[in-house]
């Protein structure tokens, strides 16, 4: 019975999609906004990039220390050096993959 109504339902749902869509692209160029950019959107992508640049560096860095600390640590016969370098990386997995995949 499920599948018997499963692609109808969602063939009209990707109907209902697209109008409501194209309904929204058509307020926004009624509203004023043809493609073109800003007169002066270059430097504000300037500004971003060069903050995002900055950031970039900024977090690698942290992370290199950190990873650096922890393999010290583990050189020098920390027992639980393996544990919180399991913890810093699953952190980092969290951070970079699990976020921004929940948030997309």
């Amino acid at each position: 019975m499920v599948t018997r109504f499963a692609r109808p339902t969602a063939l009209v749902s990707i109907v209902c999609l697209s109008v409501a869509v194209t309904f929204q692209l058509a307020a926004l160029r009624a509203a004023g906004m043809n493609g073109t950019p800003p007169p002066h959107a270059a430097q504000f992508r300037a500004l971003i990039g060069t903050l995002t640049d900055n950031w970039t560096w900024l977090v690698a860095t942290g992370i290199g220390l950190v990873l650096v600390l922890l393999a010290g640590m583990m050189v020098f016969g920390d027992i639980r050096a393996p544990e919180k370098l399991f913890r810093v990386a699953g952190g980092i997995v969290v951070i970079l993959v699990l976020i921004p995949a929940v948030l997309a």
